[in-house]
């Protein structure tokens, strides 16, 4: 079984330098709206079965590819969602609102939609749900959530190198000889 992981292509948007929460809460929901920037490459046609998440910036990489495969569209792919970490309406940094949110989420943290927890167990069922038979896999989703997905799989007896960060429409390629079921 071959399992290849993908980030999506660049997305169009511009991120400014600094945010209040609301300004934040609204750039967000603009990037996961934004298209990704067309990028024509052959990553070869040797997948059976592909999963995106449910992201339209998933679905706008895998036409780009060209690949003749089938798809699956899944939540279970999508990105770890972050908010921000205050309500005080000022102005913080850009990557300090990343970095509070992500720890926020490390530590399980209400004011977070989902706990390092929860998206571990999101990984985890996709694992057992979509992952189940010896075929080629691709899968197509996002920085945060692939890093998780990459330990999980090792953890699962996958062989491969795990994610610490992937630039948009880099791969990583996992390997098992044996099904999960």
């Amino acid at each position: 079984m071959l399992v290849t992981l993908m980030r999506h292509y660049k997305v169009n948007y511009h991120w400014e330098q600094s945010y209040t929460p609301t300004g934040f809460s609204r750039a967000l929901m603009e990037y996961d709206k934004a298209d990704v920037v067309d990028q024509k490459e052959d990553v070869g046609d040797s997948y059976q079965q592909i999963l995106i998440s449910a992201l339209p910036r998933t679905l706008q990489t895998l036409r780009f590819l060209e690949i003749n495969a089938p798809f699956i569209s899944t939540e279970l792919l999508n990105e770890v969602p972050i908010a921000p970490f205050t309500n005080r309406e000022r102005a913080y940094g850009l990557i300090r609102l990343n970095v509070r949110a992500r720890m926020q989420w490390m530590m399980g943290s209400g004011v977070q939609p989902e706990t390092q927890r929860q998206t571990v167990a999101r990984a985890q069922e996709l694992i057992h749900t979509y992952l189940d038979r010896e075929m080629n896999y691709l899968i197509i989703a996002h920085g945060f959530f692939l890093r998780v997905l990459s330990q999980e799989l090792l953890k699962t007896g996958f062989k491969g190198e795990p994610i610490v960060h992937l630039k948009n429409g880099e791969r990583k390629t996992y390997t098992k000889t044996t099904s999960l079921k």
